[in-house]
This record gives structure tokens, sequence and C-alpha cells, in this order.
């Protein structure tokens, strides 16, 4: 008796198939010098060499053989095959993202801040209750916001251009 195959099965035989492509031509982007040759002046990088020192300055020129970085105002030649890796070093976009999730976490623990103390309270005062929770979490916003700015306004991330094999 031949059984059919499960749907669960070949859904995850295709997915495993679709991630091991995305990893292929990942590592091949990864591979390819010319995302450096294509950076123009000026660009920040740290570039890390084979023997293990990391360089971190400007870049002045790339072509197909190397590139050349002003590090501590001194000029420096690298030749492509000294490189391991190859990072652009780029300031973080924007606070934005972190201050909207900084703003609703800090709403919401208010919100149940104010509504933990609500429930324990059988005083009488519901009005006064509720408008003590809505408080606490306007409060909590603001003060969620403020951290979320903080955490998410400055900084650097590090984009890596080439890795050689």
């Amino acid at each position: 008796m031949r059984s059919k195959p499960q749907p669960f099965a070949v859904l995850l035989v295709l997915v495993a198939f679709m991630f091991s492509t995305l990893t292929v031509s990942a590592q091949d982007q990864l591979n390819n010098w010319s995302r450096v040759s294509a950076l123009t002046s000026g660009a920040r990088l740290s570039v890390k060499l084979k023997t293990g020192k990391t360089l971190n300055g400007t870049l002045t020129s790339a072509s197909g053989t190397g590139l050349s970085l002003t590090v501590k105002n001194s000029q420096v030649d690298v030749k492509r095959e000294e490189v391991a890796t190859v990072h652009e070093v780029v300031k973080k976009s924007s606070a934005t993202k972190a201050t909207l999730i900084g703003t609703a976490v800090g709403a919401g623990v208010g919100a149940a801040a104010g509504g933990i103390a609500d429930a324990k309270d059988d005083s009488g005062f519901e009005k006064i209750d509720h408008v003590a929770t809505a408080g606490l979490a306007i409060a909590g916003a603001g003060v969620g916001a403020l951290v979320g700015y903080l955490v998410g306004r400055g900084g650097t991330r590090r984009v890596l251009l080439y890795e050689s094999k």
C-alpha cells in the first residue's frame, strides 16, 4: 500500500529549498568586490585585514585591485588580497520607530499599572480611579517615548559589503 506525502512535510521541504538558494545568493553578493568599488569617496569604512588588524577610516578611492583609506589623518593603501571583510559604517536613520515603540510600551505599562491598582480598590470612587488609570497611561507613554527616543537616536550600524572566501 502506497502512502500519500503529508502536506506539512512537502511544505517543509519547499521552505528549506527556498532558504538554501537565498543563502547561496547572499554569499555570492558578499564575495563581490564591485560593491566596494562602487562606493563613493568619503564613505566611512571598517576594513578587517586577513592578519586580524582592523582599519577604521574614510574611503579615499577604490578600484578592482584595492582601496585607499584615510585613517587618523594618514593615507593607507590596502590590496584586495589582504582584505578579509569590508563594512560600511552608516548612521542609524531615525529615532521615530524606537520612540513610537517606547510610547506604546509605556502607555501599556501605565494602563496596566492603573488597572491593577483600580482592581484592588473597592472604595466607590470609580470615576477617580478611571482618571488615575488614564493619567498613568499618559505618563507611561511620555516616559516610554523619552526612553525610546534616547535609545534609538544615536549610534551607527555596520553593513557588510565584502567578505573574502
